[in-house]
């Protein structure tokens, strides 16, 4: 048997006698949520471990450390585990061309330099192509890699690709038989103790391995732990550690590919994981998901966010990390102005001298949207909470947002929320079939910002969407403006104009 799966104990690889340069504490935990709300960062939850144990958790409401939560691009991490465990099992040489398990493409391949791409530059994003390619409906997302020509040679250029992870999860199933969320669930979330996970799927069924998993954030934090002490968890092997090691270390250079600024992205890429500015590495998804481990202090720092990338999460965390008497961000004693319970809401009043302007059903002024009324009433919740509910009908459906003054109100079940127009982009070419025990509610707040202006906001339970309603009103009209952030939506709309 494996190294990979025998069930016999190790030691782990944490040294447990070594002195800690630095202890992250309590105070450091609420220093660094006081630094991120400075900055503006949304965080959801928070889970630190240092030495093995969890030493600091955080969320905010509406969200909890129990409830999954959108990986994306930090899928890519537990795919290189996939191909890891394999790799253990002598199933897979990742110097062999990733095509030579998969002849029925030869015949769709457009630039034959696509037959030399191995494993290895899948791994490392150095496939050679200059663009992620367009998908839509039914594509078959393969064809979609194959029938695309290359600009460098395979392993020549660093080309961040989620699509060269995907390539990586079908190998994973054509290899083992079995598909990488199946695999991974035995070998890896079963001994890690994961609790409620998902994985969105491709045209086909297929795991996505580039962005679709849901993980909550307890559970990634095991995962880096796990990562840290060589691929052991509790004692047990899990992961292979030769494994481990490489793909946590540095195998390409990514300085070319980034500008300056980008100081997150420009220290190197092992097997689908980052190396950081500050050192240790991280698995890293879009709109601020990642799982931070810095091996030399024991610490393992996980978060689930809707903000701007690693970059605004990781900034922060070294001005707490490496904490120096000439510190000009917020003090440990700042930390008690923020009230950390909740995310925040806006800031404004209830109602408005003209309020009634706008409450009520609207018909929309004629649009491109297909957007056919608005209807806008103070109505009392099942709780008997007064709270504002948003109708938009739009193409013969209702699109529903509650929203309270100064609390976050829940969307009834079973309503269709507002994110619902703003899909991800690759969304009509995947099968998403959230488990029905995974909630996937929409909160919203409210609040006047002036006499003429309204404004409402959203967020979503397991989606880092978030959804801006503003309402102006002028001598005429009702000026209607909906919008999104932090949600990757392609070639979809992400803003929306109405009147009425």
């Amino acid at each position: 048997m494996s190294e990979g799966r025998s069930s016999s104990r190790v030691r782990a690889r944490r040294p447990v006698t070594k002195v800690l340069s630095m202890v992250f504490d309590d105070a450091c935990g609420r220093k660094y949520l006081a630094l991120l709300r400075q900055e503006g960062v949304q965080l959801r939850v928070l889970v630190v471990r240092q030495a093995g144990r969890v030493v600091f958790q955080h969320s905010a409401r509406p969200f909890s450390p129990e409830l999954p939560h959108p990986l994306y691009s930090v899928t890519k991490s537990f795919t290189s585990c996939a191909v890891g465990l394999l790799v253990e099992d002598g199933l897979i040489d990742i110097d062999r061309p990733w095509i030579s398990w998969f002849p029925e493409y030869r015949e769709f391949v457009v630039d034959e330099r696509f037959l030399r791409v191995s494993v290895r530059n899948l791994l490392t994003m150095t496939l050679g192509q200059d663009g992620e390619p367009y998908l839509v409906g039914s594509d078959d997302w393969v064809r979609a890699v194959v029938g695309k020509d290359l600009a460098h040679e395979p392993g020549e250029a660093f080309f961040y690709n989620s699509l060269c992870s995907h390539l990586l999860a079908l190998l994973v199933r054509r290899v083992s038989g079995r598909d990488e969320s199946e695999l991974l669930q035995e070998r890896l979330f079963g001994p890690l103790g994961c609790g409620r996970w998902w994985w969105e799927k491709d045209s086909r069924g297929n795991s996505v391995g580039g962005f679709g998993l849901h993980l909550s954030t307890p559970d990634l934090a095991r995962f880096g732990q796990c990562l840290l002490d060589g691929g052991v968890w509790e004692g047990q092997r899990v992961l292979p550690e030769r494994w481990v090691a490489e793909a946590t270390h540095k195998q390409v250079e990514t300085r070319a590919a980034y500008a300056p600024e980008a100081t997150e992205d420009r220290n190197g890429y092992g097997y689908q994981f980052w190396m950081c500015a500050g050192g240790g590495f991280r698995a890293a998804g879009l709109w601020g998901q990642i799982c931070y481990v810095l091996p030399k202090e024991q610490l393992v720092v996980a978060a689930s966010s809707s903000t701007n990338g690693s970059k605004s999460l990781l900034d922060p965390l070294y001005q707490v990390l490496w904490r120096t008497s000439s510190d000009k961000g917020a003090s440990l004693a700042d930390a008690g102005a923020y009230g950390f319970d909740a995310l925040p809401v806006l800031e404004g009043s209830a109602t408005a001298p003209h309020a009634e302007r706008v409450l009520g059903r609207h018909a929309c002024d004629e649009n491109r949207f297909g957007f056919g009324s608005i209807d806008l009433r103070m109505v009392t919740s099942a709780d008997g909470d007064r709270v504002l509910r948003l109708c938009l009908e739009r193409v013969g459906k209702s699109h529903v947002l509650v929203a309270g003054h100064g609390w976050w109100a829940p969307t009834c079940a079973g309503e269709r929320g507002m994110g619902e127009l703003f899909p991800f982009a690759t969304e009509s070419a995947q099968i998403v079939e959230r488990p029905d025990d995974i909630a996937h509610v929409t909160y919203g707040c409210y609040a006047w910002m002036s006499p003429s202006t309204l404004a409402l906001r959203s967020v979503e339970l397991d989606s880092t969407r978030r959804c801006n309603v503003v309402m102006r009103l002028d001598g005429n009209h009702v000026l209607c403006e909906l919008s999104v952030t932090n949600m990757l939506c392609g070639t979809n709309p992400t803003t929306y104009y109405l009147s009425f």
